[in-house]
């Protein structure tokens, strides 16, 4: 059972991983362009950090 602190996770990970596509692609506003890798990093590190927290409260209940 997801618990509300878990869901705001989920929420914030993809509000930022969306936020970081557009604004590295210049989706809608720009001349489209590809991921960088340090914005490809920046998110690899944004969702282990989750899967991280996940894990962790797995671990202790």
């Amino acid at each position: 059972m997801i618990r509300k602190n878990e869901t705001i996770a989920i929420v914030a990970c993809i509000f930022l991983s969306l936020a970081v596509y557009v604004g590295s692609t210049g989706l809608g506003y720009t001349i489209f362009r590809p991921l960088r890798y340090y914005d490809v990093f920046s998110l690899v590190i944004a969702w282990l950090g989750f899967a991280f927290y996940l894990w962790r409260n797995r671990v202790k209940s």
